[in-house]
Formats: C-alpha cells, structure tokens, sequence
C-alpha cells in the first residue's frame, strides 16, 4: 500500500483533495472510469463569521493508513474555508491532527 506525505505524490495515484464549500466539507477523490467517487472527507460548520467546526473526519477503510486522512487534515484547517475564523474541532481526528500540528492553527486558539 503507498504512502502519500504529499499531494502531489496523491494526485500521481488519482487521488485530489477539492474543497466543496456547498457541502461544507473538503473532499477527496479517487479518478476512475466513471468521473472518479469519494473516498473521503473534512465536514465543517460555519458558526457565523468567527468559528469554523471541523466535525466529522472519514477516509474510506481500504485507504486508511495511506496518509491520505493527514493531507485531508491539512488541507481542511489551512484551506480557504478557515480564512481568518477561530478553529474548532469536535471531530477527534482533526483535534489530534492540531494537537500534533499546532503551528496549523496560527494566532488561532483551538477550543
């Protein structure tokens, strides 16, 4: 099984990480014949203007241990989304990822 410490090792193997601000979530996808499908995701709430909520982190099992959750992990919490709103995370793997990689969450205070 490879191990991804990069996107662009990732995206060799098919595999990109877009954000999808419609549905509140950064998604990865795998290329395929059929247009590609999702094999994880970052969820997120918006909580007004101030706070982002990172809620809900999955990578689908047959992938898990590829590194693929961690490039999902930062590309959430240093991605668009966040912009200059406080980070917060209910979901356990992007409060370890932060945990692990405090320089991520900047002047930000996790909570």
């Amino acid at each position: 099984m490879a191990r991804y410490l990069n996107e662009a090792q990732a995206a060799a193997d098919g595999f990109t990480i877009t954000h999808e601000p419609d549905r509140s979530r950064y998604a990865i996808t795998a290329s395929g014949p059929d247009g590609g499908r999702v094999v994880g995701e970052a969820h997120y709430t918006l909580r007004g203007d101030d706070v982002i909520d990172f809620d809900h982190t999955v990578v689908v099992p047959e992938l898990r241990g590829t590194g693929l959750s961690g490039l999902l992990a930062n590309r959430a919490v240093t991605g668009e989304a966040v912009g200059q709103r406080r980070v917060e995370a209910s979901c356990s793997f992007i409060d370890g990822y932060l945990q692990r990689h405090p320089e991520l969450l900047g002047t930000s205070e996790e909570s």
